[in-house]
């Protein structure tokens, strides 16, 4: 993890390249490093460098799909969701996406409290995020949970409150577009 943070780009590039290939192979034996690395994989995809960028993402699709995907949901929202960088948060919108893929919609809606919460909290962020990448994430992970059965009972249990009537237009607005298309 601490060549990922090495500067010369090659070091840096071959320490990502060699991270995702132990979460490929280690799968969840990488558990316990997940949010360590999460973040500073995040921070590499801020970077100007389109191949850091590139790698840096490379490695946390490998962490998305071979780990534990709570934790990986957690460490993407710990190192992430809140990060002052667009690119960080449209980075950690497209992985958060493709986790709500592999989990599956059932899972991220059965109510339980740590995950269901989470989860909706940060689509809630995501869906009216100032960056239009983030939004487009967002809304899609929205797009794809909103015809879960479960998706309203849920959403008026655990989405914010002083968010709820925007995401709401946000929700409509998705539908919308869902079924014109």
């Amino acid at each position: 993890m601490i060549q990922v943070k090495n500067l010369h780009s090659a070091v840096s590039c071959a320490a990502m390249a060699t991270l995702g290939d132990m979460y490929v192979h280690l799968q969840r034996a990488m558990d316990s490093e997940v949010e360590g690395t999460a973040r500073v994989l995040l921070h590499k995809a801020s970077e100007a460098n389109t191949f850091i960028r590139q790698g840096a993402n490379c490695a946390l699709g490998h962490m998305v799909q071979s780990c534990t995907p709570t934790r990986v949901m957690n460490a993407l929202l710990v190192g992430g969701l809140s990060h002052r960088n667009a690119a960080v948060r449209s980075c950690t919108a497209q992985h958060l996406e493709r986790l709500a893929e592999v989990m599956g919609m059932a899972r991220l809606l059965s109510g339980k409290k740590d995950l269901t919460d989470r989860f909706l909290i940060a689509v809630s962020k995501l869906a009216v995020d100032p960056a239009q990448e983030v939004r487009h994430h967002g809304r899609n992970i929205l797009r794809n949970v909103a015809p879960n059965g479960d998706f309203a009972k849920m959403w008026d249990k655990f989405a914010p409150r002083k968010e709820r009537e925007s995401l709401r237009e946000v929700i409509s607005k998705v539908n919308l577009k869902e079924r014109n298309i």
